[in-house]
């Protein structure tokens, strides 16, 4: 496990230490792609799930950004708890099984990610763990391309809150967090230092999430 966390850290500070080419997030062109080409959308998903090395920045961001469209889509609702139970009492196997199936609804969650390479860690499974990994590198480098974190207008793009604190502790290393207030459509998280982002607070942009819940209780 701890080799496979150094393997992380390192992939992890070479997103941040090179520079990340821009991009930019266009949520109503991403919308019309996958409504209606659904199945060029889903050939990327499955393209994203082999690990195709083909796949470009943009095709990340695509794959990222475009799950916030299609039913799936629980915005920052999601809970697995059933799985994180079967991971406190170690039942590897069980787990797996069940991260398989959650996987299945939310493909572009860097949470589940995570598990998935702890799970195939603990099972010895070494070429999915650094699938695994290989993926949520992709995806945290096509967020932290979206944008610089250092205003509204710049934002970090994110589709679940659980993402945001997946680039601040796993990505930025951000050390003692203090605050984390709603601003219009974007969180803004405040902390004391980190050794990847300048300065001491950064907005991450959540409207898709917002929108959903908008929707949700209309």
């Amino acid at each position: 496990m701890k080799r496979t966390l150094l393997l992380i850290n390192l992939l992890l500070l070479s997103v941040c230490v090179f520079p990340q080419e821009n991009i930019e997030v266009n949520y109503a062109t991403i919308k019309k792609y996958v409504e209606n080409q659904s199945d060029d959308y889903q050939q990327l998903i499955e393209r994203f799930e082999a690990n195709d090395s083909l796949l470009s920045l943009n095709d990340y961001a695509l794959i990222y950004y475009g799950h916030s469209f299609t039913p799936k889509y629980k915005g920052s609702m999601e809970l697995w708890k059933e799985l994180e139970t079967l991971m406190e009492e170690k039942k590897w196997e069980e787990a797996y099984t069940l991260l398989k199936e959650c996987r299945k609804k939310n493909p572009v969650s860097l949470k589940l990610l995570i598990y998935a390479v702890n799970l195939a860690s603990e099972l010895q499974r070494e070429e999915e763990v650094q699938a695994y990994i290989d993926k949520y590198i992709k995806l945290s480098s096509a967020i932290i391309s979206s944008g610089d974190g250092t205003s509204e207008d710049t934002a970090f793009k994110v589709i679940s809150v659980n993402d945001e604190y997946q680039i601040l502790n796993n990505v930025f290393k951000v050390e003692g967090l203090k605050q984390q207030s709603l601003v219009n459509k974007c969180d803004l998280m405040e902390f004391e230092s980190s050794p990847y982002y300048e300065g001491t607070q950064i907005y991450f942009d959540i409207s898709r999430s917002l929108e959903y819940m908008k929707d949700l209780f209309k």
